[in-house]
C-alpha cells in the first residue's frame, strides 16, 4: 500500500537524520564539548477517506501530496550530499547521507507517477461514478498487493510486449483475481493515445480479448482482427486448394503409371506416390480447418449485421477467437453506457459456426426490452466465451452435458467477463446488470456467480436449466434469482432426476444431495428458493425438444417476461394462469376419498413474487 510505503520512507528519513546527529554529538563530546541531540519529525499532506466529489478521492489533497513529494524530491538529494560531506569532514561514516538522498529520489519518482495518474483522473471526471472509482483504483494501483506481477506485465504490455499481453490473457482465463479487469481498465486509460493505437494495430486479437477495456476499443480491435483473419484465411485457402488440386493430379498420374507397368520400384514411383498421398491428406485437413474458420467468420458477420436493424444500435464485437469450437461475444448497445445490461450465456451444442442464431436471441431481447422501456439505454450481449459441450460427446466422461467439466472451465471466464463489464461501465451507478443462462449455460452461470459472491451480477435468470451447481438460490450470492421453465421442456427436469452417480460426476459440488441430477438440484423446485416467472406451454411434444429453444419466440410470454426482468419491471410480469375451476362432484361420489397423485408428477409452480429478494 502507498500509505505504508510512505510511512516507511518517513521513518527511515527521520532515523537517518537522528543517527547522523547522534554521531556528530558523540564526536563533539569526544573533543570536550557539549552537544544536545534534537528530535526529528517530518510532515506530509494526507488524504481523508471520506467521500469527495471524485468517488472518495480528494483531488485537492492529492495535489498537496504531489507538491510535498516534489519539494522533497528537489531538496532531499542536496540535503543528503551536504550531510555526507559534514560526516566525512568529521571522519564519521556517512550512510545517513545516502539514505536521505535515496528518500529524495523515491519522492521524485512518486510525484512524477502520481501527477500522471491525476491527469488521468481529471480526464475521466465526466465518465460516471463507476469509471471514477476505477480511475481512483489506478491512482494507487502500483502500490496495491500484486502477488502475480500484474503491474510489471501491464508496464511491459504498454510498450508493445506481446508476451506480456498473452500472460495477462492467461491470468484472465484463470479468473482468480477479481481486480484484474479494473487494473486493466485503469492501465489502458492511462496509456498515451498513440500507444493505444499501436497496440491495436500490432496485437488486435490480444487487445480485443482483454476484459475491462472500453467496449468501443474492444470492438475496434476485434473487427480489425476479424478483417485480417478473413483476408489471410481466404488467401491461404485459395493457395491450398490449388496445391491440393495439383497434388491430386500428380497422384492420379503416378497411379496410372504404376497400373500401366511403365515403371517399376526402381524408379521410386511407389515411394513418391506414398509421399504425395500423405501430403494430400495433410493439405486436405488444413483446408477443412480453414473452411471452418471461414464459416465462423461468416457467422460472426451475420450476427454483427443484426445491429442497426429495427431500430437497434450498431453491434459491438467484444471477443473473437477463431478456430476449433471458437469463442465470441456480440453486444447490441454499448454496455459501458447502458442503464439495463444483460449477458446471455448459451448451452449445449453451441459453436461459433452456428452463433448467428444466438446473436439473434440477444437482438430480440434488446428489441423487447427497448419496447418496454424506450427511454433507457439497453445493452444485450450474446456471450460464447467458453467451450460448450456438444451433443455428440454425451458418452464422454470428460467434456459432456452429463457432467460439470465444461462449466468448471467456463465459469472463471464468465466471471472475468462480468468483472470487465463492471470495470468499464460509465453510466449511472444504479444500472442493472443481468446474466441470463440457458440450458447448460445456466450451469456455467451458476458456478461463475459462486466465484464472485455479491459482485457477479444484480440478478441472474435461468431458463430451461438442468441445474446450476447449487443447493439453494442463496448459495449463488446474487440478490435476485429467477427461473423460467416451459412445462414441456424436458431439459428443465434433468435436475429432478435422482442419480446415484452424482458424487462421481459432480466433483465441483460433492455436497449436492443424491436427489439432484448430474448438474445440481432442479432450480425450478420450490425448495431451491428462486423466484419463478411464467413460460407458456408451446404445445410441442416433450420428446421433440422444441420447447427447450422456445424462450425467445416472438410475441411469446417468455420473451416478454425476460425483457421485463432485464428492465426491472417486476410488477408487470405476465402471471401464471389461474387454475381452471373444478366442477363439484356428484353427490354419489362426494364421499369417495381422492386418490393420491402418481409419483413423479410435476408440482404446481408457485406464483411469482411482485418484487425479487433485495428489491
Amino acid at each position: 500500500m502507498f500509505s505504508q510505503a510512505l510511512a516507511h520512507r518517513r521513518g527511515a528519513l527521520q532515523l537517518a537524520f537522528q543517527s547522523a546527529a547522534e554521531l556528530m554529538a558523540q564526536r563533539i563530546r569526544q573533543l570536550g564539548g557539549q552537544a544536545h541531540v534534537p528530535s526529528f519529525s517530518t510532515s506530509v499532506s494526507v488524504m481523508a477517506t471520506t467521500p469527495a466529489p471524485f468517488s472518495g478521492i480528494d483531488v485537492a489533497a492529492m495535489d498537496r501530496l504531489v507538491a510535498d513529494l516534489q519539494r522533497a524530491g528537489q531538496e532531499l538529494p542536496e540535503a543528503g550530499r551536504r550531510l555526507s560531506a559534514e560526516l566525512s569532514a568529521l571522519c564519521l561514516p556517512a550512510p545517513s547521507g545516502r539514505q536521505v538522498a535515496d528518500a529524495g529520489v523515491w519522492a521524485e519518482e512518486q510525484a512524477r507517477d502520481l501527477r500522471r495518474r491525476l491527469v488521468t483522473i481529471r480526464r475521466q471526471h465526466d465518465f460516471g461514478a463507476a469509471s471514477q472509482a476505477t480511475a481512483g483504483f489506478g491512482l494507487f494501483g502500483g502500490h496495491a498487493p500484486d502477488p502475480v506481477g500484474i503491474g510489471q506485465l501491464t508496464a511491459a504490455a504498454g510498450s508493445g510486449d506481446v508476451v506480456a499481453l498473452k500472460a495477462l490473457l492467461d491470468l484472465q482465463r484463470a479468473g482468480k483475481d477479481a481486480t484484474l479487469a479494473a487494473r486493466l481498465n485503469a492501465w489502458w486509460r492511462q496509456l498515451d493515445p498513440a500507444a493505444q493505437d499501436r497496440l491495436i494495430a500490432v496485437s488486435p486479437a490480444l487487445v480485443g480479448g482483454l476484459n475491462g477495456l472500453p467496449a468501443t476499443v474492444r470492438d475496434q480491435a476485434n473487427r480489425r482482427h476479424l478483417a485480417d483473419q478473413k483476408t489471410a484465411t481466404s488467401t491461404e485457402l485459395e493457395r491450398l486448394r490449388k496445391s491440393w488440386a495439383e497434388v491430386d493430379r500428380l497422384i492420379k498420374g503416378l497411379e496410372l503409371s504404376r497400373i500401366g507397368g511403365l515403371t517399376g520400384r526402381a524408379t521410386g514411383v511407389t515411394a513418391e506416390l506414398e509421399r504425395l498421398l500423405g501430403s494430400s491428406a495433410d493439405t486436405e485437413e488444413a483446408i477443412e480447418a480453414l473452411e471452418l474458420k471461414m464459416r465462423q467468420i461468416a457467422a460472426v458477420e451475420k450476427g454483427l449485421a443484426l445491429g442497426g436493424q429495427n431500430g437497434r444500435p450498431p453491434a459491438l464485437l467484444l471477443q473473437l477467437e477463431l478456430g476449433g469450437p471458437g469463442k465470441t461475444a456480440i453486444s447490441f448497445g454499448d454496455p459501458d453506457e447502458a442503464d439495463n445490461l444483460v449477458a446471455y450465456v448459451p448451452g449445449t451444442g453451441t459453436t461459433l459456426e452456428g452463433f448467428a442464431g444466438d446473436a439473434n436471441r440477444a437482438a430480440v431481447i434488446w428489441d423487447q426490452s427497448h419496447k418496454f422501456q424506450p427511454d433507457k439505454k439497453i445493452a444485450s450481449i450474446a456471450w460464447l466465451g467458453y467451450e460448450a459441450p456438444q451433443w455428440g460427446a454425451t458418452l464422454s466422461l470428460t467434456r459432456t452435458v452429463a457432467n460439470m467439466n465444461a462449466a468448471q472451465e467456463g465459469a472463471p471466464m464468465l466471471a472475468g467477463f462480468a468483472d470487465g463489464l463492471r470495470a468499464a461501465h460509465r453510466a449511472a451507478s444504479d444500472a442493472r446488470f443481468t446474466v441470463l443462462g440457458h440450458s447448460y449455460g445456466s450451469t456455467v452461470t451458476g458456478l461463475a456467480a459462486q466465484q464472485r459472491p455479491g459482485a457477479f451480477a444484480d440478478q441472474v435468470i435461468f431458463v430451461g436449466s438442468p441445474g446450476v451447481g447449487a443447493v439453494k438460490a442463496g448459495d449463488l450470492g446474487v440478490g435476485s434469482v429467477w427461473v423460467g421453465e416451459a412445462p414441456n421442456d424436458p431439459v428443465g427436469d434433468v435436475g429432478s432426476v435422482p442419480l446415484q452417480l452424482t458424487g462421481t460426476l459432480n466433483d465441483h459440488a460433492p455436497y449436492l444431495p443424491e436427489v439432484s441430477g448430474p448438474l445440481g438440484i432442479d432450480p425450478s423446485a420450490a425448495e431451491f428458493g428462486a423466484r419463478q416467472f411464467h413460460v407458456e406451454d408451446t404445445g410441442d411434444p416433450a420428446y421433440t425438444f422444441k420447447a427447450h429453444s422456445s424462450y425467445w419466440d416472438p410475441a411469446s410470454v417468455s420473451l416478454k417476461n425476460i425483457a421485463r426482468l432485464v428492465n426491472g419491471q417486476f410488477v408487470n410480469l405476465d402471471p401464471f394462469p389461474k387454475p381452471e375451476a373444478t366442477r363439484p362432484l356428484p353427490a354419489a361420489l362426494s364421499s369417495v376419498s381422492p386418490q393420491p397423485a402418481p409419483s413423479g408428477s410435476p408440482s404446481s409452480h408457485p406464483l411469482p413474487s411482485p418484487m425479487p429478494v433485495g428489491e
